[in-house]
């Protein structure tokens, strides 16, 4: 990714990073949203509140993130959208 940017009109970016540090002992979440759900829902006519096949949509999702990545111990999902969350022995290697 870097190559990509390297000399392009996206270098400004390597400005603004940081060299953050972890807290120990504490839970990485990563959230995922989705874009454009509103729209997205009214194509495919989903029922409100929880329409079945929204959820099996969302839980398969989930599943495929969680089989791309085995290193996530769990996904969960709220409204719509997803956190997955890395097992105990990554969170103490990135801390």
């Amino acid at each position: 990714m870097y190559n990509l940017m390297a000399n392009s009109k996206y270098e400004y970016v390597k400005a603004f990073e940081q060299d953050d540090s972890l807290l120990p002992n504490t839970w990485i979440v990563v959230r995922i949203d989705g874009r454009g759900f509103h729209r997205f829902s009214d194509r495919y006519q989903f029922q409100k509140p929880n329409d079945e096949r929204a959820l099996n949509l969302m839980n398969a999702a989930a599943c495929a993130v969680m089989k791309d990545l085995p290193d996530l111990i769990i996904a969960y999902g709220v409204s719509d959208e997803y956190r997955c969350e890395p097992p105990a022995a990554e969170r103490r290697r990135l801390t």
